[in-house]
């Protein structure tokens, strides 16, 4: 098994994790047949509760390249979120573990804008958590978050206290496209989830991995791509996103990093009669 702490050529990424939510399975996969889980369970026993839900960390990683200390995601938040049970989150606790300081991060990269990705932007008072880190947003996903159209559809409140200040405090960068963050780490548009959904790409001496984000959210998918969940805001598009990441991933043997997989979220894909599997290092 690989700990939280690993490389890939000369990128250094340290797993953390914000928490973990229980989930009942219809919520995850309201249209899966009954029973299609079953050899997932059996596959993956860190996933699944004594109950049977789902169990779903909140996985989120700090890459250090060439100089500078990148973070991929901010977890839920401090709570207690009522939606999830009340759940807190603990990123401050994990990057202490890790020996990193809030002021150490040069850039805070967002996957996407769901809450679970984006609750530690800011702190209690309203400023950046990490304060000298630039913010890394697709542009796609925040005209889509922003746009109080949409929230008379989706509940969205946390928009109003993690998402917008991001602008006013100046500390916004949107992209678009791949966007070079180091010589090792590019983000890469994986829409579906989210219109602006975005993965990490690290390529360094000659090895490569890719942070997912939540293009699976379960290993599950990994098998079963088309398999979506009540979280993917474009269905077709989510499922071919991950359908054709996926492929790219095992054609070149990359490392897939999954925030929502059993932590720390490292592993492969292999193939085991006929079928792809995920399979932690």
């Amino acid at each position: 098994m690989a700990g939280d702490r690993t490389r890939v050529g000369n990128v250094e990424i340290l797993a953390c994790n914000d928490g973990m939510l229980e989930l009942p399975v219809q919520m995850v996969f309201p249209t899966l047949a009954a029973g299609a889980m079953t050899p997932f369970n059996q596959r993956y026993p860190q996933t699944v509760s004594p109950q049977g839900n789902i169990l779903d960390p909140m996985g989120f990683y700090v890459l250090r390249s060439q100089g500078k200390t990148v973070l991929v995601d901010t977890g839920i938040g401090p709570g207690p979120i009522e939606a999830f049970g009340g759940v807190r989150g603990n990123l401050p606790q994990e990057l202490r573990r890790q020996g990193v300081k809030a002021e150490e991060i040069d850039v805070v990269l967002l996957t996407h804008l769901h809450p679970d990705h984006v609750g530690w932007n800011l702190t209690a008072q309203g400023r950046p958590t990490f304060p000298r880190a630039r913010y890394l947003v697709h542009r796609a996903d925040w005209e889509f978050f922003t746009n109080r159209d949409n929230w008379k559809l989706l509940p969205y409140p946390y928009v109003e206290s993690c998402v917008l200040p991001l602008q006013r405090l100046g500390v916004l960068d949107l992209v678009t496209g791949e966007r070079a963050v180091t010589g090792e780490v590019t983000t890469l548009p994986t829409p579906g989830h989210t219109p602006g959904h975005m993965s990490v790409l690290i390529a360094s001496a000659g090895q490569r991995a890719i942070v997912t984000g939540d293009v699976s959210v379960h290993a599950a998918q990994v098998t079963e791509t088309d398999w979506n969940t009540a979280f993917d805001g474009i269905p077709e598009m989510a499922s071919e996103t991950r359908r054709q990441l996926l492929d790219r991933i095992e054609r070149e043997g990359m490392i897939m990093i999954a925030g929502h997989f059993p932590v720390p979220g490292i592993g492969k894909l292999v193939r085991l009669q006929g079928k792809r599997y995920w399979q932690a290092l």
